[in-house]
């Protein structure tokens, strides 16, 4: 996985995550929160429209991504999470490590 966009909504940062190239085991979305966390970013969110599946390489970045962010002291939500996104997360109990929401909006608004 990667992060294909990158924008602000008041104090939170909205990061779009889009599928890397075939084969590709990559940790772009750990790598762009823990820049994130460098830049003083508190308030994430994963966008995860454009993602309908998650393999083992997706949910060790997707993890070690919430791990970094609780290290550095900020929290990231989930948004449009798909049921074959959120299936292995639930199989691997690690659902309840994510903040998940429907859409963007909800999650934006759960940082208060």
């Amino acid at each position: 996985m990667h992060c294909t966009a990158e924008r602000e909504v008041g104090e939170v940062t909205v990061l779009e995550v889009g599928l890397q190239g075939l084969g590709e085991i990559g940790t772009g979305v750990t790598n762009h929160v823990r820049a994130l966390l460098a830049q003083g970013c508190t308030r994430i969110v994963l966008n995860f429209a454009a993602i309908k599946s998650l393999d083992s390489h997706g949910l060790g970045d997707l993890v070690a991504s919430q791990q970094a962010a609780v290290r550095g002291g900020a929290r990231v939500a989930l948004c449009h999470v798909h049921a074959y996104v959120a299936e292995p997360l639930s199989i691997m109990n690690v659902d309840d490590l994510f903040d998940m929401f429907d859409s963007e909006q909800e999650a934006l608004q759960s940082f208060g």
